[in-house]
């Protein structure tokens, strides 16, 4: 871990040391005299580099040296502005044999860096989906109309730092359109390593731009991000030798510190690409090193987006990185290979050969669709690297070891010599997110293409200009990927240059949560770096206190707050606007203490040293500002004859198939591909239904089936009542596991519904309780979770949290929070008649069937606060089921 800096500090200390090791440092440096005498070949570590600009004329941190550190911050200076994330590097010395023979200080050597910066942003193409996807768009050239593209291109003149604690050499001398644009600095400290300072952030305006309007593409903008060779001649007694140069990274800030890596991290989409390619091999999975970091970095998301930490939060059913679960993910023993294999199936497949939504990672992709249309293109979604999955997939079947684990390793110190230079170069990959690419936040989508790289993950053609040619009007797929296209050769810029412009519009841009039908707070794009909700100080103070009530501090922990609340605004050019000018008052996300009583995780991420005044948010969230989806149409199980029956916006109904063809449907829900998934109550079966209505029998089950539900990986639960109840798996292959029996806790069970946290919840119409069940590990977790019910059926949840229970026995629904605790709710308008079945639309009202013969009707309930106003929405129906939407 790394402490915030002070710049003046830094560079005087590093003069003091400097000058006290000239004194005192001639017999170590002679005693390595015969080390260096091995030495053939001197490379620059780490190979690339990853420097975060900030507006700190002072403040600055290094960039973590060792994979899954993270820095201490605190991130700003004093006067609220960000502190620069800087990067440091070093040169070691290697044998005939490729061996690490010793880092090369200037105790020792005379080392002569050069380092020269660029961003081609405005002289390149436009930025959105990546184009080594054959079905993407071609790009526009971006300000088409300057005919000089050099003036577009900020370009810095070479500076050079030599010896120890060198003066800072300044990356100045570009220009955009005329005027100057400063780079950063580089510097040396006290043993001659490298400091790379990036920019100020700042963006830069032309002298005719037109306001920010696009998230990636702005004509006459720029900003001060870069990228560029680092370069190293190494004097060892009458030996000059020139290094492997290295690569620096100057990318947008780092707004959640406090995690180590998103993720897909930069390193394992480019070393996925090189296994692709055959040129490396994936090693043999070791949980420590392969299988963790997955599962901790889904845990870690808790932090900076809401809907992880429903699923995979603190106490909850999927908290990975509990000592419990710890267990059970070493656990290769055979008698686990089932437990394994079903978390597998939670995993999209990368190789996106079809929709798999709802899978993790719950984060959107390349191909972003976030119209009123469901997502048709299986990239819609991000997807673990190909040689994460290929891990998880041997983890599964129980191919894996476990190495002891060597425990935290804060410093590249405690590493061996040898460890040394591999962990600099991935420390700094790690750091970095490696996807999605649309276009990419800190690394664009060139990272898959394995011929940019050499095997050990340098750039492997570095250039010292950019490349400014024009490829046509427009680049396309075709040409951005040909081996003479323009990733032929990468020069100073030409990283940054297929990222959005200026960096704060695509930042502002990408959010979550954009239907809130589907989810208010999921998927997201990038929340590891670009947070989408966080745990504010204030309530962060409330858990802590521990004089307050559990509950008060409970509910505090669970609160979430949009990261973005303090720019966010419908006006969404207001927003962009904003971001450009106080992008540095935004939160940054910190490690913080948690609590000593156990009741709250012992370290927690923390949203610290916000800029903005107390009281100026403005909560506008990313659904409120565009269209939203429509869940219609309304699909209907009709018993008395045995048909399916539609509804849609106006109430209308029509027929879906052919009436018969089920035996007495009952229960009803959705798959993840849209397929109904129906309980045929006489015919003992659960049947799949397509959209043109065609029926097939997924599985026989015990009689009387009443209730479905399925999961995200597309395995069914269902319930019955037959032999006094049951409930039971249907897994993707059609394989049937009874789960629960009337003797172990299914009560005349008529219903399933999954909580967002992954709980199965049974509602046993006998003793009038919903049941918690845990499906993955098929435990009980509370088999009187809600008592007290009357006749409880259907279930449904809305998009803020709350389960609405239909309770046939009093013609009423119950609301109760994700603790099962009630919650005030009453109805008023027409009276509900035997309801039964039960939907939420995502937006604002509850669907339910009022089954009686004097009624044969769907309900529509408007929700407002606590009173839901009911009116008759659709009649026609004969004796109505469960009700889904299947938009």
């Amino acid at each position: 871990m790394t402490p915030l800096l002070s710049r003046r500090a830094f560079i005087q200390a590093a003069a003091g040391a400097a000058a006290l090791a000239s004194t005192t440092g001639v017999a170590s440096a002679s005693e390595r005299g015969g080390q260096l005498d091995r030495v053939v070949r001197v490379a620059v570590h780490p190979a690339l580099g990853v420097a975060r600009v900030g507006n700190s004329p002072d403040a600055f941190f290094l960039a973590p040296e060792v994979p899954g550190t993270t820095p201490l911050g605190p991130f700003k200076d004093a006067e609220g502005a960000m502190a620069r994330q800087a990067a440091r590097f070093r040169i070691f010395g290697y044998d005939r044999d490729g061996q690490v023979v010793a880092e090369i200080t200037a105790a020792e050597a005379s080392v002569t860096w050069r380092v020269r910066l660029g961003n081609a942003k405005a002289a390149w193409y436009g930025a959105d989906e990546p184009l080594d996807l054959q079905t993407a768009d071609p790009m526009p050239l971006r300000n088409p109309e300057v005919a000089d593209r050099a003036s577009l291109a900020v370009l810095s003149e070479w500076a050079r730092a030599s010896g120890a604690a060198s003066a800072p050499s300044a990356l100045g001398g570009g220009t955009f359109l005329g005027s100057p644009v400063m780079l950063g600095e580089i510097l040396t400290d006290e043993n001659g390593r490298l400091i790379v300072m990036p920019g100020n952030g700042s963006a830069v305006k032309g002298p005719s731009a037109p306001p920010l309007e696009g998230f990636a593409d702005n004509d006459g903008w720029t900003d001060t991000t870069s990228d560029g060779p680092v370069q190293a001649t190494v004097r060892i007694g009458n030996r000059v030798l020139e290094a492997d140069p290295g690569w620096v990274l100057c990318g947008s800030p780092n707004f959640g510190p406090g995690m180590a890596s998103g993720l897909v991290t930069l390193y394992d989409t480019a070393f996925s690409s090189l296994v692709l390619a055959g040129r490396r091999k994936r090693p043999r999975t070791e949980y420590h090193r392969d299988i963790a970091p997955i599962f901790s970095r889904i845990t870690d998301m808790q932090w900076v987006n809401a809907g992880y930490l429903t699923t995979n939060g603190f106490g909850s059913l999927k908290d990975w990185t509990s000592p419990e679960w710890q267990a059970r993910l070493t656990d290769a023993s055979r008698s686990n290979d089932e437990l394994r294999r079903r978390i597998l199936a939670m995993f999209r497949d990368p190789s996106y050969a079809s929709l798999q939504p709802g899978l993790e990672p719950d984060l959107y992709g390349d191909k972003v669709a976030v119209g009123t249309s469901p997502p048709s293109d299986p990239r819609q979604w991000l997807a673990v690297s190909p040689v994460q999955y290929a891990h998880l997939r041997a983890w599964s079947k129980g191919d894996f070891t476990v190495a002891r684990d060597p425990g935290p390793i804060t410093s590249v110190e405690g590493l061996s010599l040898r460890e040394r230079p591999k962990a600099l170069d991935r420390a700094a990959l790690d750091g970095c997110l490696g996807g999605a690419f649309h276009p990419g936040v800190e690394f664009p989508w060139i990272a898959r293409t394995d011929w940019i790289w050499t095997d050990d993950l340098r750039l492997a053609a570095p250039a010292i200009v950019p490349d400014l040619r024009t490829y046509g009007p427009v680049l396309t797929p075709a040409v951005a990927t040909s081996r003479t296209g323009p990733l032929a050769s990468i020069g100073p810029g030409d990283l940054v240059k297929w990222m959005g412009v200026p960096w704060q519009a695509d930042s502002a841009s990408c959010r979550f949560g954009y239907q809130k039908p589907i989810s208010p707070v999921l998927p997201g794009f990038w929340p590891a770096r670009i947070p989408n909700s966080v745990l504010t100080e204030d309530d962060y103070l409330v858990v802590m206190d521990t004089t307050r009530t559990l509950d008060d501090r409970r509910a505090a922990f669970r609160t979430r707050h949009e990261w973005e609340r303090f720019i966010a605004s419908p006006n969404r050019l207001t927003t962009l606007s904003m971001m450009v000018d106080e992008w540095f008052k935004l939160g940054v996300v910190r490690k913080a203490p948690g609590p000593r009583d156990g009741s709250f995780p012992a370290t927690m991420l923390v949203e610290s040293r916000v800029g903005f005044p107390a009281g100026s948010a403005q909560e506008s969230p990313a659904w409120s500002i565009r269209p939203q989806m429509s869940l219609f149409p309304l699909v209907v199980a009709n018993s008395d004859d045995s048909a399916l029956r539609t509804v849609d916006a106006q109430g209308a109904t029509g027929l879906l198939g052919t009436p018969g063809a089920i035996a007495r449907p009952e229960g009803i829900a959705r798959d993840p591909l849209g397929r109904l998934i129906v309980a045929a109550m006489d015919g003992s079966a659960i049947v799949r239904v397509a959209r043109d209505g065609s029926v097939e029998t997924v599985a026989t089950v015990p009689e009387q089936p009443l209730g479905v539900a399925v999961d995200p990986s597309g395995v069914i639960y269902a319930c019955g009542i037959g032999g006094g109840g049951w409930v039971a798996s249907i897994d993707t292959g059609g394989r049937v596991r009874i789960l629960l029996t009337a003797a172990t806790g299914a009560n005349q069970p008529h219903a399933l519904a999954l909580a967002p946290d992954g709980a199965l919840l049974i509602s046993n119409n006998l003793d009038g309780t919903i049941a918690r069940y845990d499906p993955l590990l098929r435990v009980m977790l509370d088999s009187r979770w809600i008592t007290g019910l009357a006749r409880p059926k259907n279930m449904a949840w809305d998009a803020d949290g709350s389960l609405f229970i239909v309770e046939r026995g009093i013609n009423s629904i119950r609301r109760v929070d994700q603790d099962g605790r009630q919650l005030p709710f009453g109805l008023q308008g027409v009276s509900l008649d035997g309801p039964f079945g039960i939907a939420h639309d995502g937006l604002g009202a509850l669907y339910v069937s009022s089954a009686n013969a004097t009624a044969n009707r769907i309900d529509r309930i408007a929700l407002a606060g606590d009173t839901g106003t009911v009116s008759v929405f659709a009649t026609g129906m004969t004796n109505p089921g469960g009700v889904v939407f299947n938009p």
